[in-house]
């Protein structure tokens, strides 16, 4: 009787300290709070009337800036810097904790320059993944796409179903 007395109050000793240990997200969002250089690859496949039609878009380089939207919580915003004439601004909200920073869902209505097509308008939606937080201050993670694009294709303007991933690598700026 004294044993399991004994193993219960460990158990419950345990489980405090074990609860109480660790850091709060607010300590996680500060780690990746800042400005970064990024590198954004649209790896997109757009579909008109069942063909697949042909797209290639380079990779594309800018900046992003990561700000708390919540000190208490560990909420976060990315910005992505557009460059004009080849993508819009991007925003995406985030939330960080000890399992990395988690994205929300979000959508992007702009614009996205292709080699093929030129300038192809967008209204999609970016389901996002989670990027791993470590001292090394790099983040990358990918977005899954769906949507609608408008493109000229051959001289004619055709609205297409767009689908497959944008990848994010983000480098933190240090000063």
């Amino acid at each position: 009787m004294k044993i399991k007395r004994l193993l219960l109050c460990l158990m419950a000793l345990t489980m405090m300290t074990l609860s109480s240990c660790g850091p709060n997200n607010e300590e996680y969002a500060d780690k990746v709070l800042g400005d970064y250089n990024i590198k954004i690859t649209p790896y997109l496949t757009v579909k008109y009337e069942g063909q697949a039609l042909p797209m290639t878009i380079e990779e594309i380089n800018t900046t992003c800036s990561i700000t708390s939207t919540n000190e208490d919580d560990g909420s976060v915003k990315l910005e992505i810097d557009g460059i004009n004439g080849v993508i819009s601004e991007i925003v995406m909200n985030g939330y960080c904790s000890g399992l990395g920073l988690k994205f929300e869902d979000c959508s992007y209505d702009g614009f996205i320059m292709t080699e093929d097509n030129g300038r192809m308008e967008c209204n999609i939606n970016l389901k996002s993944s989670t990027a791993s937080i470590s001292n090394a201050k790099v983040l990358n993670w990918s977005s899954t796409v769906t949507g609608k694009c408008q493109i000229n294709y051959v001289g004619l303007d055709i609205t297409c179903d767009v689908s497959g991933t944008i990848s994010y690598y983000a480098t933190m700026n240090i000063k």
